[in-house]
């Protein structure tokens, strides 16, 4: 039992004083700061007075420097086609079936599931995004839509990001 009444008060102790440093602390830092405990203590223990060195001011907005210039981005032309795919379905140059789900055969659903596809420079598809259709086929007409080979696309004369919507028609076996 005694043991604990020494280290509650050594730990009430150690408290005070870090409480009474950080007030040191603050009322030196800041000059403004007047609470009437702080002077007290100041008064009773005059070594705690001496002043502390002014801070630098802070540089207006004006003396900042300028920000430095965004980095240059590389021009990518995205080429948006029609409805349903007209023109990105023409330069397919594989477009694989998509698997039929077997929940799908079981739950006898079946229709058309319109995948949006963003084909990169060299004719990979790079995004695809299940737009409509039955929830059971979306995410096998997405695999297939990835699996998809396009030609590129030219523009001008050079090749560039196409999008479009590719349309899987699933028919029940």
């Amino acid at each position: 039992m005694p043991s604990t009444l020494i280290r509650l008060a050594v730990a009430l102790l150690a408290f005070g004083l870090g409480v009474s440093a950080t007030m040191f602390w603050i009322a030196y830092r800041t000059p403004e700061v007047t609470d009437k405990r702080v002077m007290k203590l100041i008064k009773i223990n005059p070594r705690l007075a001496h002043p502390l060195p002014p801070l630098p001011p802070l540089p207006t907005i004006e003396e900042l420097p300028p920000p430095p210039p965004p980095l240059p981005r590389a021009p990518q032309r995205i080429v948006h086609t029609p409805d349903y795919g007209d023109l990105i379905n023409d330069k397919a140059l594989s477009k694989p079936a998509p698997v039929y789900p077997r929940i799908a055969v079981v739950r006898n659903s079946s229709g058309i599931v319109r995948v949006q596809v963003f084909v990169d420079e060299s004719g990979r598809v790079v995004s695809a995004k299940a737009m409509s259709g039955d929830d059971l086929l979306r995410q096998a007409a997405v695999d297939a839509a990835y699996q998809a080979r396009f030609a590129p696309t030219l523009v001008e004369g050079q090749s560039v990001t196409v999008s479009g919507t590719l349309t899987y028609n699933f028919v029940l076996p």
